[in-house]
């Protein structure tokens, strides 16, 4: 059977497709974002829900996290705010470890401009391995295209990019799992300050970690 993975590790098995399986379950989320420069920098925690439909060599993988990011020592902002990310994928296995991917994610920031709320399209691939029994790793990457944001700005068509690692371990007879996985997103945001084109980057790295039922 071919598993995938969603948000926290719900990792792909490449081999023949099988019936239709459903993974859902809570995860505790740690952030790290920095907007336009390293003075701007902010990490904080929070909660989220993940899951993902199989069906033969489809699958569709949602994700929603909230986190509160707080100011940290080291830089110059001085409120926190709430992010909601929310992330959908589309996957197709294409052959051996690989499938390609398609979706969307979607973050608004609260109060409202005191973070960027941004939206894209995603498009990428995935590689998935089987490390041991009931043991899963996958790594996936892929660009982000039409970046719209709240306070303005525009992204070259290869200025927007992340990366991933997820990892799942099954027990319970593959009933219960345990997932972890790592999400680093960058995008090269430029807005016009009336003088020129000024570089304000946005930059965001989420750890996730948590347990999922298997039906």
């Amino acid at each position: 059977m071919r598993r995938l993975a969603v948000g926290v590790g719900l990792a792909l098995l490449p081999g023949a497709a099988a019936a239709q399986h459903v993974v859902v379950g809570p995860q505790a989320v740690f952030g790290d974002y920095v907007e336009v420069s390293s003075d701007l920098h902010y990490r904080g925690t929070g909660g989220g829900v993940a899951g993902t439909f199989t069906w033969k060599q489809l699958s569709v993988d949602a994700s929603v996290a909230g986190v509160t990011y707080d100011p940290t020592a080291d830089g110059t902002a001085t409120a926190s705010f709430k992010a909601t990310q929310f992330d959908m994928r589309l996957r197709y296995y294409v052959t051996g470890p690989v499938s390609a991917e398609v979706g969307f994610m979607s973050r608004k920031a609260k109060p409202e401009f005191e973070a960027q709320s941004v939206g894209a399209v995603r498009a990428g691939a995935r590689m998935s391995y089987l490390l041991g029994p009931g043991v899963r790793m996958g790594l996936h990457g892929g660009m982000l295209f039409g970046s719209k944001f709240s306070g303005g700005g525009t992204v070259s068509p290869i200025g927007a990019l992340e990366l991933g690692l997820t990892m799942g371990v099954d027990a319970l007879r593959g009933r219960l799992r345990f997932t972890g996985d790592y999400d680093f997103q960058r995008i090269s945001r430029k807005t016009d300050d009336g003088s020129g084109s000024v570089d304000v980057p946005i930059q965001q790295s989420l750890g996730r970690v948590g347990v999922a039922l298997v039906f």
